[in-house]
């Protein structure tokens, strides 16, 4: 089963290169995330950050066919 939770995050974060990559991170934390998943280099380069890590998509979809 698939579920979602809507989070707020709190949590300041000042670390990507481009700042408004840190709210992504930010939710991440404050919604403790398995993964992210995106496309984007600057908050890529960071992976694990703080132990989620961080995956393009296809990085991600070799990890966990049929996703």
């Amino acid at each position: 089963s698939t579920t979602a939770n809507l989070v707020h995050p709190t949590t300041a974060i000042k670390v990507c290169r481009d700042p408004d990559d840190d709210h992504v991170l930010s939710l991440a934390l404050d919604g403790r995330a398995d993964v992210v998943v995106t496309g984007d280099q600057d908050p890529a380069v960071l992976h694990p950050f703080r132990g989620i890590p961080i995956l393009s998509p296809r990085a991600f979809l070799d990890r966990h066919p049929g996703a």
